[in-house]
């Protein structure tokens, strides 16, 4: 719901021109189509609303009357409501566009001063500044919820990136040192072959050895055999008479 406003008292929610009005009840007041208790009409109700929202149409003023039973209260609230409804939306539009055109939130601490005090200022009196108190700092609210959420939102993707790569890096780790556990593996079963290699020369040695010592002792009693043999063929020709040959 939206209303158009026929004043020319502005706010910082209104600072673009509102959209075409899409019902007979937003068109600006004029004496043809005026209900019998216009403003000639004493009506103390109406004057205070008309004070409260004199950027309203009449109409809307009448009709908040008729729809509450002529309670001030109740149609000023009902109003407020309104106002705060179109405004709000007005508001959250044009700040949705500034921010997707510049891609940060623009308003610093001194513009929420600067325009909390400025629509106090432009209030009709004391309901009026609370409720344009209240409007400024729900606005506020939504505008530093929006900014941690996008800020949190932000962080959250720095850090999946910084796990993204941590991760990366332990898996190219993990990579290396699966491949150096294969490589030790390896080597390992090298030296197992190796060492069992040893332990069967070491089984053979005392079988080489005994053989080495049959051999010798074999050596030596053939080189005696040898020498016998020898001293026994030099001393033949001496126990026989040449002649008898």
């Amino acid at each position: 719901m939206s209303a158009v406003y026929c004043g020319s008292k502005r706010s910082y929610f209104d600072d673009t021109p509102s959209p075409p009005p899409s019902s007979k009840r937003f068109r600006c007041y004029s004496p043809s189509n005026s209900p019998s208790w216009s403003s000639s009409s004493p009506s103390s109700s109406l004057d205070q609303l008309r004070a409260a929202f004199p950027h309203l149409e009449l109409t809307v003023l009448v009709e908040a009357l008729e729809e509450h039973g002529s309670d001030l209260s109740a149609a000023m609230k009902s109003l407020y409501a309104l106002v705060s409804s179109a405004e709000e939306e007005k508001r959250a539009q044009d700040l949705a566009a500034a921010n997707k055109e510049t891609g940060t939130f623009t308003a610093s601490g001194d513009d929420w001063v600067a325009l909390l005090v400025r629509e106090v200022t432009q209030s009709s009196g004391q309901d009026d500044a609370k409720f344009r108190a209240e409007r400024v700092l729900e606005a506020l609210e939504k505008t530093l919820s929006a900014r941690a959420h996008e800020e949190a939102g932000k962080k959250f993707q720095e850090e999946s990136v910084a796990v993204q790569q941590q991760v990366e890096a332990l898996m190219k780790d993990n990579t290396v040192l699966k491949r150096a556990v294969a490589i030790q593996h390896e080597r390992q079963k090298a030296l197992e072959d190796a060492n069992q290699q040893l332990e069967f020369f070491k089984q053979l040695i005392p079988q080489y050895q005994e053989k080495v010592r049959n051999l010798e002792v074999n050596n030596y009693a053939l080189k005696l055999q040898l020498e016998q043999m020898e001293h026994g063929s030099s001393m033949m020709p001496q126990r026989f008479n040449p002649d008898v040959f």
